[in-house]
């Protein structure tokens, strides 16, 4: 059994909501984190004669309240999460600024002291940040113009080099992020949207019926620690099996893949790492590894992928509410329409106000997406 199969099995046992959407995602970012301490060590992958930093960070969006903590413990987080005690290091963060995350320097006395930041802790681990406030802050702006250099860089290259006025910090960190964030308006083509694998969760009523359900059947489950011991082992085995590797090589499907999901060349090698990582949980390392883009389910990996991004790059908030007016609306005359009044108590839910529901309504009338009819909501097809 492989590292994919073997979670998968764990995490239904565990009842998780979602778990096959979510965290195959997870998934391929630990084997991604594993292979690419290997190969910056061996020096096996190059990319025009460089060595890539083949890290996949993930930056879960959704509402509070909805799952992103959630995922981070049982993926990480916490004593019998699935990744805790398989040889990489994991440290988990409620909140985090840019200075904490990267590092600065303190004056005492005309004389700088320099404070190394979390991706220095953790420079061969991972990392998971609960709401983490610079991205959120940052991330509000478009064109993401406030976003600190060095925090780009760590999660990048890994090379970080950060100069103030009482001194200068210097050091390569290899860690890989996994972070929550509740939703903004992001601009994917700015640094951060270039460096982060994005899962994206717009609950609904009948999500939020289904999780309550959810945490209600899973009171009292015990872990089994003989199982749990069994799959670390299975973990930490794929991981010592990367030694193996001595060529990688992607198939002319990938490129074909990419082409049919009309993808942006700066997309292209964080999908390399998705498919790469994908690859080593489902078939394990093997001496020269061919990466295809052939699969059922990794092909609905990319997608979901893709699908997600699109909907953050137009506007998370035009989506989240389209998708509750879908959800809760009714079809009278053959089309789909609500109350306001019944709208903006569904919206609650994710933490919006009559005010934050007006706004929105008028940006989605504006782009056409819907009528507003006095009291009534209706979708325009």
């Amino acid at each position: 059994m492989e590292v994919m199969e073997a979670v998968m099995e764990e995490l239904k046992a565990r009842s998780v909501y979602l778990y096959e959407t979510y965290a195959p995602y997870y998934v391929c970012s630990f084997m991604t984190h594993a292979f690419n301490q290997m190969n910056q060590r061996r020096e096996i992958y190059w990319d025009s004669k460089r060595v890539p930093n083949m890290r996949l960070h993930i930056l879960f969006v959704a509402p509070a309240g909805f799952m992103k903590s959630f995922y981070m413990g049982t993926m990480g987080g916490e004593r019998f999460s699935i990744f805790r005690n398989c040889g990489t290091p994991i440290g988990f963060e409620q909140s985090m600024t840019e200075a904490a995350f990267v590092g600065t320097i303190r004056d005492i006395d005309g004389i700088g002291h320099p404070t190394l930041g979390a991706a220095a802790d953790y420079k061969d681990g991972m990392l998971l940040i609960d709401e983490f406030s610079a991205l959120t802050n940052a991330m509000k702006v478009q064109y993401n113009s406030q976003m600190d250099a060095q925090l780009l860089a760590a999660l990048d290259h890994g090379h970080v080099v950060k100069r103030l006025g009482t001194g200068r910090i210097e050091y390569t960190t290899n860690m890989t992020l996994w972070a929550g964030v509740q939703p903004a308006k992001y601009d994917l083509s700015s640094g951060l949207g270039r460096r982060m694998c994005f899962l994206l969760f717009l609950p609904t009523k009948l999500d939020n019926v289904a999780l309550m359900r959810t945490m209600h059947k899973t009171r009292n489950i015990r872990p089994d620690v003989r199982e749990m011991d069994n799959l670390w082992g299975l973990i930490k085995n794929s991981v010592s099996n990367m030694e193996c590797i001595e060529t990688i090589d992607f198939g002319d499907s990938v490129l074909k893949l990419y082409e049919e999901l009309n993808l942006f060349s700066y997309e292209s090698s964080y999908f390399d790492r998705l498919l790469l990582g994908w690859h080593l949980a489902t078939y394990g390392a093997e001496p020269h590894m061919m990466i295809e883009a052939q699969d059922k389910e990794l092909l609905q990996l990319v997608n979901r992928e893709k699908k997600w991004r699109d909907e953050i790059a137009a506007g998370v908030d035009h989506a989240q509410m389209m998708k509750i007016i879908k959800a809760c609306g009714s079809s009278i005359d053959g089309k789909l329409q609500i109350s306001k009044p019944d709208l903006i108590q569904e919206c609650t839910m994710v933490g919006w106000n009559a005010r934050q529901v007006a706004d929105v309504l008028t940006e989605l009338t504006r782009f056409g997406m819907i009528e507003n009819h006095g009291a009534r909501v209706v979708v325009l097809e």
